[in-house]
């Protein structure tokens, strides 16, 4: 059963500012690089009434939706060393260590585990 306080996570990590701004940038390269592809001429000679909207919306959704999953999964990871982006109760994958991390500290190794630590939500 998935716990109500990973959606919490989750949710903090789609919604902060770091996130978003990526997911922006890249939606806008990639969907306009898309749009182009696969509208271009319709775009080129504004032919409005020929522009699909939807398609139009869409190539800028998708770009954005992956940038924000995989920003999103990464920072989920805990990597060692990188800043915590949430407090966090911690696991060591490798030996069940538990750790708690504040937002912005740096996330350690495991005692135990070393530079081999991978930790997961608790």
């Amino acid at each position: 059963m998935i716990k109500m306080k990973y959606f919490k996570i989750y949710g903090e990590i789609v919604i902060s500012p770091n996130v978003i701004n990526r997911a922006l940038k890249v939606s806008l390269i990639v969907g306009t690089i898309l749009n182009l592809i696969n509208q271009g001429e319709t775009l080129v000679t504004l032919d409005i009434a020929n522009l699909n909207f939807i398609k139009l919306g869409l190539t800028y959704l998708v770009p954005y939706g992956v940038t924000t999953y995989t920003a999103t999964a990464m920072k989920v990871e805990f990597l060692i060393g990188t800043k915590a982006i949430i407090d966090a109760d911690l696991k060591c994958v490798k030996c069940g260590c538990e750790i708690h991390v504040k937002k912005n500290e740096l996330i350690p190794e495991c005692k135990k585990c070393g530079i081999k630590t991978h930790w997961k939500l608790k």
